[in-house]
């Protein structure tokens, strides 16, 4: 009898040390996929970024079908991934290839379709995958006649280690009462202007927006500013406010702050949107009228001409450069602007807008310095492109060397646009995709 129950133990033994290797086994595949992933990030030189989404329901989009339309930020030009994207409602599935399409400089759009009113969708690229919870369907703002003069959406951008209030809060008070909401696109702001924001909140919303530079894993202490990546950022995030409120509103308003000005970049007054993305407006949006503002002066002296009639420029004056266009179905076609849909910067007409700086605000002026040196900044390489098949040899930019800035410094609180996101890879080609936004403190690490 004492034989059988040895056997018995030595089986129970041995199918215990089985499964202690097989554990061991599947924990030492998970180590090997993560330095794989880490060698990945570490070896990527390209990058793209998901923004965010924006989803149209079938009143909205362009294929009358829900359609979803991810915002990619990325400096591979013709930048091309076969990813899909598959969609839920709890009862019916979709799946569907990205359709990928550029719209700018260093922007592009992923259009896919999806079912009505989704749960999650899930992005597919390879053998990675990721489930995004489905964004907020597009509404109607909600006017309030005896505040709000117009059915009207403000955006501006890009706030980045701001900290100049008087200007920020005068244009706030200049446009308040035109607009039914405000959208302020920030990858950083100091704590005290901040609060400041706080008087307007009824129609101002601060949205983060990270600057899309890609980082070394824990290097959150320094900015590396990027002429290139600094005007990704204003692109990628005035195109997003277009695309979220341009269905449902009659009128949207861009304002590029410039608060960043590279001598390296010749600077050009006039700012619009690409053809592509205005040609993206159905008959079933409600938008009727764009205009674009773009900061020319800040803070310069006064002067005047020989005679005495020319506008004076007061030193607290902000002066902003306007071009508008509309649709051309607008009952109210305004005949100073241009076509809407086929924008010609060169043929239409801008003018100045000067708006006085009547908010008073005690700048801490902390990265001035800092700011001034990065963007005076001349690259002595010269930018070139090479350009051949992506699935042999992504396309090499050799781009402007960027400028550090240290980023902690004492006894200063600044918010920061801190992203959540999650990796998928694919060869050389790292893409991030954000899928939660919010404000951290300074001290809680800089993420810009």
């Amino acid at each position: 009898m004492p034989r059988p129950s040895r056997t018995r133990n030595r089986f129970i033994i041995a199918f215990i040390i089985m499964m202690c290797l097989a554990s061991l086994y599947i924990l030492l595949l998970k180590i090997r996929k993560m330095n794989h992933l880490s060698e990945l990030e570490e070896n990527s030189r390209h990058f793209a970024i998901i923004n965010d989404i924006v989803y149209y329901n079938s009143t909205y989009s362009a294929s009358a079908k829900p359609t979803f339309m991810f915002l990619i930020t990325s400096q591979i030009a013709n930048f091309y991934l076969p990813m899909t994207c598959s969609s839920i409602d709890g009862y019916t599935e979709t799946t569907s290839q990205i359709a990928i399409q550029q719209v700018g400089e260093s922007l592009l759009v992923g259009t896919c379709t999806v079912v009505e009113d989704p749960l999650y969708v899930t992005l597919k690229l390879d053998d990675f995958s990721m489930q995004i919870d489905a964004p907020i369907p597009l509404e109607p703002l909600s006017i309030r006649k005896s505040i709000v003069k117009e059915d009207h959406v403000i955006c501006m951008s890009h706030l980045v280690l701001y900290e100049d209030g008087t200007t920020i809060l005068s244009l706030l008070k200049h446009f308040k009462n035109s607009a039914a909401k405000i959208m302020i696109y920030a990858a950083s702001v100091s704590d005290s202007l901040y609060k400041a924001l706080e008087e307007y909140a009824d129609n101002v919303e601060v949205v983060p927006w990270m600057l899309p530079e890609a980082k070394k894993r824990g290097d959150f202490d320094k900015l590396k500013l990027d002429p290139n990546y600094s005007k990704a950022g204003t692109e990628g995030s005035l195109t997003h406010c277009f695309l979220r409120y341009a269905p449902v509103v009659r009128k949207v308003t861009l304002i590029d702050l410039a608060t960043l000005k590279f001598n390296s970049i010749p600077f050009n007054p006039d700012y619009t949107l690409s053809k592509e993305v205005t040609s993206m407006v159905t008959e079933g949006w409600r938008l009727k009228k764009l205009t674009n503002y773009r900061v020319t002066m800040n803070s310069r002296k006064m002067f005047k001409n020989v005679h005495g009639n020319e506008k004076k420029l007061a030193e607290n004056d902000v002066v902003l450069n306007e071009k508008c266009f509309v649709r051309q179905d607008a009952q109210d076609l305004d005949k100073e602007c241009g076509d809407l849909q086929s924008p010609e910067m060169e043929t239409t007409p801008s003018r100045s807008i000067y708006i006085p700086k009547v908010v008073q605000f005690d700048n801490l002026s902390i990265y001035e310095d800092a700011l001034g040196r990065c963007t005076s900044y001349k690259s002595t390489i010269e930018d070139r492109q090479k350009l051949m098949k992506f699935e042999f040899e992504l396309e090499n930019r050799v781009s402007s060397e960027v400028c550090e800035i240290e980023l902690m410094r004492d006894d200063f609180k600044c918010r920061v646009a801190m992203d959540y996101s999650k990796k998928m890879f694919r060869r050389r080609t790292r893409l991030l995709i954000t899928h939660k936004r919010a404000f951290l403190r300074f001290w809680d690490g800089c993420h810009l």
